[in-house]
């Protein structure tokens, strides 16, 4: 707001007794008037840029001045620090401008925020790389019971280095600063000027101003102790306690004779005491004596720390989470004392994770969506035959993702290590065993039977003696699983075989080594010969807890290709095309709203002139006896009701009475003519001109909806292109961490076109996984110390309230998962969450904003277990009956088998014209020929091949 004189500016009242032959001069802008030049050149040039402090400009200099000054902040300020900058500010006193930016630029300096650029220092020679900020984990000072510091407080972050999402950093504030000539105290003294207001009173609170307090969602009612009328109380209450009583010594009198009385004391106890000595004595006694009164605490401002909050003793506790097995039920509720058969909580995480990127990114994999139970089924699934077409093409298309067909690696470069090719086979045919295997020397001219049969115990000096775990190996034989995979080799136990090379790649890695040897152990193991037979027949005897640990190792690889990166920049450049189609519909749906408020008050002006008249009913009247009066016997009930009773035999007056009746109406019915004419009249001179204004407004209502319509179908593409990560909700007091996974990257359901989309699910479940290790350590795992200080505060410590509030179901770390699939719990869950929490907070708003949708598809989910098991039983009966039509027989039929068996894969169908799993046709002679002939076919751009017959691919959005 533009300032007169660096005060607030108010316009002057215009002059009084103005003719019209006075000469005024008036200011342009403020549109004052002056009768005398002089003073409207005084004020003239005294108008001051508010934000900057220029001054000397007139008004209009001074607004564009100020215009342009709040765009050049709002453009350098750095926007993840104005809302905790102004949360701070907000109703503080300290009066000085100057003072206020010191206070703010040392609270601030060495503390960052999610979202912010920062130049990450990196150990130890501290390298310096531009990044950004992640994620941000507070520790709250821990103060001993006497009151001393034990830890100060302190934070940590995750820092994104440079432009590659998957380098992170974790840093505390003395590895990170800010650029240093943003966060500067110019510019947040003009950020602040620019933000804050305050009245015009001594003492007066600084103030966020209006919008700015909305779009940040801060405090707009002043507390009662900084108003106005508080305060002038608060010095009238000073003032009279200052003023001594009537008749009695003042309180200053009062402490003079007192210090007197104490240095004639002090006197007679050191006598040989200098006066700089006596006054030094006088001092420390009365520090001695002096018993100050405690500060009275500030108001607490939240939100806070959640665990800083007292526990609610009303005995409510978090709703019972549900574990997706009983086993896993059982191993949590008998304190993780039971062994897992089925599936560990640790491969929880690992299943969410490679289902959550598969759908995610199925359009670089080319494979259907499927929901998360399915793919659970398949990778339960043992059967041979029929074979879980799911199961396979999982692993098949991760897998032609790492070799493309001329055998080139498509891994990213710091992966390459990972998968180089194993040392090659001497030209004698040797094949060297894994390094972790050494075997003894041989002659040089042995073949590879001969190797085999070379006694493994035999001692051999020059390496170290190891226990053969597997042969994977001599499984590949002389054909490497790179060759393998380029020519897709993944029929009758290929792919498994192709595994088993690319798993005893890994293990040449320290990181990998000890899983892939525990899985090479099944898959080839030292009793069974090795053949892509016993591949084929022992992954179907593999444990579901392996199975997702191979697919996760790979899964890792094939995202580090560079189709993965394209495909993630593609959906980056598409959420910037639809931002910009959506602030075009934005704006349309503004124009028409402002035009259809203009046009709904046209309408309702000339509403009540062309709105139909009520409809008349048709009035019966019986005959009247006399002229006005409606006299007969039958209305005035003075007749006989017995039917055979005649009326009065006076025929003259009943004939004069009909005379009189139907002249009555014959005048009515004419006034009503006259009036509905001219009535008629003028709603036709004006039913045209409504008629338009009703057409109008139908037709801005109708774009109104169309662009809203357009607006949620862009923040739905917006939603599913967002694939770069996966996003939380958030977490609560105890740093669970809360997942919806359908929330971006995929539609709610699945694909619209896959196989299964009837089902109306993906997944239908609010995941909950434990705190990971470093939060458990910060907030719940105290030391000794620390949660001695808490139980003093609290009269309880963080691990029991843990266990109080979190109920029987609670999770232990990050390895364990569990969810929450009812309505019900999903409503008692945003209720036991506290808003006074920071993390809490958060995690209600996300929860409160997405509860529509998340409950929609938990009861997506419940109807689809209901039909499921309603057929089930349908089933069971019909076999029990054995009576039953051909069609009900395979309804039956089709119920009863694994649900993971009906999915297909129809987009590499579409798109490929065959699964992954199976090798591609060649064209039969036929069909070359007429393809010789001159016969086009469409060819699909990206791989070469004819498309189906809608000629498209798929639109993946």
């Amino acid at each position: 707001m533009v300032l007169y004189k660096r005060k607030e500016f108010t316009r002057l009242a215009p002059p009084a007794n103005i003719t019209d032959s006075t000469d005024v001069f008036v200011m342009r802008g403020t549109n004052e008037v002056f009768t005398e030049y002089e003073k409207y050149l005084r004020r003239h040039r005294k108008f001051t840029d508010a934000v900057n402090g220029k001054s000397g400009l007139n008004y209009w200099d001074a607004l564009e001045s100020e215009t342009k000054s709040k765009a050049d902040i709002e453009d350098v300020f750095p926007l993840p620090l104005k809302e905790p900058i102004l949360r701070k500010v907000q109703f503080s006193t300290i009066s000085r401008i100057d003072d206020l930016v010191s206070y703010i630029f040392d609270e601030f300096k060495k503390d960052y925020f999610p979202g912010e650029a920062v130049i990450a220092l990196l150990p130890p020679d501290g390298e310096q790389i531009p990044g950004m900020i992640r994620e941000k984990a507070k520790f709250p000072m821990i103060r001993g019971p006497d009151g001393t510091v034990q830890r100060p407080a302190f934070s940590r972050y995750f820092v994104r280095l440079g432009d590659v999402s998957d380098k992170e950093a974790l840093l505390d504030e003395t590895h990170v600063r800010r650029d240093r000539k943003v966060f500067t105290k110019q510019n947040l003294r003009a950020f602040l000027k620019n933000s804050l207001q305050r009245e015009a009173w001594i003492g007066a609170p600084w103030l966020v101003k209006e919008h700015l307090a909305i779009r940040h969602r801060l405090p707009m009612e002043i507390p009662g102790h900084l108003l106005q009328d508080a305060k002038l109380l608060l010095n009238k209450h000073q003032l009279l306690q200052m003023r001594p009583p009537k008749g009695r010594r003042s309180a200053k009198s009062e402490e003079i004779a007192r210090q007197q009385q104490e240095l004639a004391r002090i006197q007679q106890q050191h006598p040989g005491a200098t006066q700089q000595q006596l006054q030094q004595y006088q001092h420390q006694a009365l520090a001695s004596r002096v018993d100050p009164k405690p500060p009275m605490p500030p108001p607490i401002r939240y939100p806070i720390e959640d665990l800083d909050l007292p526990p609610k003793h009303n005995g409510s506790s978090r709703p019972q989470l549900k574990f997706f097995t009983e086993e896993q039920h059982e191993y949590v509720m008998s304190g993780r004392r039971i062994s897992f058969e089925d599936i560990s909580m640790d491969a929880m995480g690992l299943l969410l994770e490679v289902w959550n990127t598969l759908n995610v990114q199925c359009e670089v994999y080319v494979i259907d969506s499927f929901t998360f139970d399915d793919f659970v089924d398949a990778m339960r699934y043992t059967e041979i035959d029929p074979p879980c077409q799911l199961l396979e093409e999982v692993h098949c298309a991760v897998l032609t993702q790492l070799v493309d067909k001329s055998g080139k690696l498509l891994v990213a470069k710091g992966m390459l290590d990972m998968v180089a090719d194993v040392e090659e086979p001497a030209s004698d045919g040797l094949i060297e065993s894994e390094v972790s295997t050494p075997q003894p020397d041989v002659p040089a001219r042995s073949t590879r039977s001969r190797l085999s049969h070379v006694d493994p115990a035999f001692d051999n000096p020059r390496t170290p003696t190891g226990e053969k775990q597997h042969r994977a190996a001599e499984m590949l034989g002389e054909r490497s699983w790179k060759a393998r995979l380029a020519s897709r080799d993944f029929l009758n136990g290929g792919w498994q075989v192709v595994l088993v090379g690319l798993l005893h790649q890994l293990s040449l890695n320290a990181a990998f080594k000890q899983r892939c040897d525990t899985i090479l152990a099944e898959l080839a193991p030292m009793d069974l010969p090795p053949s892509q037979e016993t591949a084929l027949h022992q992954y179907a005897k593999l444990s579901v807890d392996l199975r997702i640990s191979a697919l996760q190792m790979i899964t890792i690889l094939s995202i580090t290709t560079a189709a993965i990166k394209e495909f993630l920049e593609a959906c980056s450049e598409d959420m910037t095309d639809v931002r910009k189609r959506k602030i075009e519909h934005q704006r349309e749906k503004k124009a028409c709203t402002e035009e259809f408020q203009i046009k709904d008050r046209e309408y309702k002006i000339m509403l009540p002139q062309n709105m139909a008249e009520s409809p008349k009913l048709d009035s019966v009247e019986p005959a009247s006896v006399d002229g006005e009066g409606d006299d007969t016997l039958e209305t005035n009930g003075a007749g006989s009701s017995d039917p055979d009773e005649e009326v009065p035999p006076n025929g003259r007056s009943l004939r004069r009475a009909s005379d009189r009746k139907r002249k009555r109406d014959e005048e009515t019915a004419r006034r009503e003519k006259e009036r509905a004419d001219k009535a008629e009249a003028a709603k036709n001179k004006q039913s045209k001109e409504f008629k338009k204004v009703c057409r109008e407004r139908e037709e801005l209502r109708a774009r109104i909806e169309e662009a809203e319509a357009k607006i949620e179908e862009c923040d739905s593409d917006l939603r599913e292109a967002n694939v770069q990560r996966t996003k939380m909700l958030g977490k609560d007091r105890f740093c669970n961490r809360y997942y919806w996974f359908e929330r971006n990257g995929m539609p709610f359901a699945g694909l619209p076109r896959s196989s299964t989309a009837d089902y109306g699910y993906a997944n239908g479940r609010l995941w909950v996984q434990g705190p990971e290790e470093m939060e458990a350590d910060g907030f719940i795992n105290l030391a000794p110390e620390e949660q001695k200080a808490y139980r003093a505060r609290f009269g309880i410590s963080t691990l029991e309230r843990r266990k109080q509030e979190e109920g029987a179901t609670s999770l232990r770390d990050a390895h364990e998962w569990a969810y929450i699939d009812d309505p019900d719990r999903l409503d008692n869950l945003i209720g036991w969450l506290d808003d006074r929490g920071e993390r809490e907070k958060k995690l209600r708003r996300e929860l409160s904003d997405w509860h529509e949708t998340i409950a929609r598809y938990m009861e997506a989910l419940k109807s689809f277990r209901e039909a499921e098991a309603t057929k089930k039983v349908e089933a069971e009966e019909e076999q029990a009956t054995r009576v039953s039509t051909r069609h009900r027989a395979h309804e039956g039929e089709t119920a009863a088998q694994d649900r993971c068996l009906k999915w297909t894969n129809s987009m590499a169908l579409e798109e490929m014209g065959h699964l992954h799993s199976r090798p591609e046709k060649k064209p039969s002679i036929k069909v070359r020929a007429r393809q010789a002939k001159g016969v086009a076919a469409v060819v699909s751009r990206s791989t070469g091949k004819p498309v189906t017959r809608q000629g498209t691919k798929y639109d993946f959005k």
